[in-house]
């Protein structure tokens, strides 16, 4: 009876280890399954959320481009209309509110770039231009002075040496110099 008793013991360990063996193997295998379907959830969702980020860049972008635009095509077609009824009130009713309304107008009128940069170069060349123009002419009006002043001073002298008098006339014997600087001096012959 006693080696019944043990026999049934060992068999029952052994059902016990076996199953315990098998338990832990599928609890292995349940976390194995558990850990990927968390990884696939993870990547799912992380593709999802980036998607959804690009799909909201997307729209945003879109709608700050329909903005502008709505504003822009806003603006062109007001300005027009505030000028045809400052015309009209022109005409009619008074010249205040006519200048109010064209005043309006230019200020809502959006600018247009590409004019602007063509007319602004276009004006700083123009603008070069009259500058160096405007120093030409000076630098000639002061060439002509000075000619003008040294053939003065040469006839003078001229005429001083050749009749033994003062420029004056007065036959003193003291003559004044006017030279180009516009000092006059008098120099005692």
């Amino acid at each position: 009876m006693f080696d019944a008793k043990v026999n049934s013991k060992a068999i029952t360990s052994e059902v016990v280890a076996e199953r315990a063996k098998e338990a832990s193997a599928t609890v292995a295998l349940a976390a194995q399954n558990a850990a990927a379907a968390a990884q696939s959830a993870a990547q799912t969702a992380a593709a999802a959320a980036q998607t959804a980020a690009q799909e909201v860049s997307n729209a945003a972008q879109l709608a700050a481009t329909n903005v502008s635009k709505g504003v822009y095509s806003a603006r062109s077609w007001a300005a027009p209309r505030l000028e045809t009824a400052a015309d009209y009130t022109t005409s009619t009713v008074a010249p205040k509110v006519s200048e109010a309304l064209r005043s309006t107008a230019r200020q809502i009128r959006p600018e247009d770039v590409r004019q602007k940069r063509t007319s602004s170069a276009l004006t700083w060349s123009f603008l070069a231009a009259a500058v160096a123009a405007a120093a030409g002419a000076v630098a000639v009006i002061i060439r002509m002075r000075y000619r003008t002043a040294m053939a003065a001073d040469t006839e003078e002298e001229a005429a001083a040496g050749t009749t033994g008098e003062s420029p004056a006339g007065d036959g003193s014997g003291s003559s004044t110099d006017a030279g180009v600087n516009g000092r006059v001096s008098a120099s005692g012959r």
